[in-house]
């Protein structure tokens, strides 16, 4: 309560100081002391919007630039390829690919030959699995694909 009062007694000292000065002045400086107050004021007020507008704007450029790039890299994830991908073998190349696209795969080798079997509701992502096995350089030799029970099973041979 007392800071309250303090704080009130304080502006109202400057107000009566601020009455008394412009009530020594002429009618024409006062005018002229309201009106370049109130010009400074407004100039004061528009320059804070005005710099905090700028700064909002290039934020929201940069988020906009972010964006672009988070898209660009999800468009270009499955292209862009580790350095030690050629000295991956051909199951490695498949477990990589299977852990990337959040699948579970079953798969068994035979010679240079693998076999896959895969479990998905989702065609695309089956599709999108065996487009990054043939762009890690794997060749599919065999593909099938049986819809059981809202499941789309793949079974498919790559070398």
């Amino acid at each position: 309560m007392k800071t309250a009062e303090t704080i009130h007694n304080s502006i109202e000292k400057l107000i009566e100081r601020i009455t008394d000065y412009l009530e020594r002045l002429s009618v024409r400086e006062r005018y002229m002391v309201i009106f370049t107050t109130i010009v400074v004021v407004v100039a004061a007020v528009g320059s804070a919007l005005w710099y905090m507008h700028a700064a909002a704007e290039k934020q929201q450029n940069r988020v906009n630039d972010l964006k672009d790039m988070m898209v660009w890299m999800q468009s270009n994830a499955v292209t862009m390829k580790p350095a030690d991908d050629l000295q991956l073998s051909a199951s490695d190349k498949v477990q990589r690919v299977a852990q990337q696209q959040g699948l579970s795969v079953a798969s068994q080798q035979t010679g240079e030959q693998i076999q896959i079997v895969a479990t998905h509701a989702n065609y695309a992502i089956l599709a999108n699995f065996l487009t990054q096995l043939a762009q890690m350089g794997l060749s599919l030799e065999k593909i099938e694909l049986i819809s059981d029970a809202g499941q789309i099973k793949l079974t498919a041979t790559v070398q």
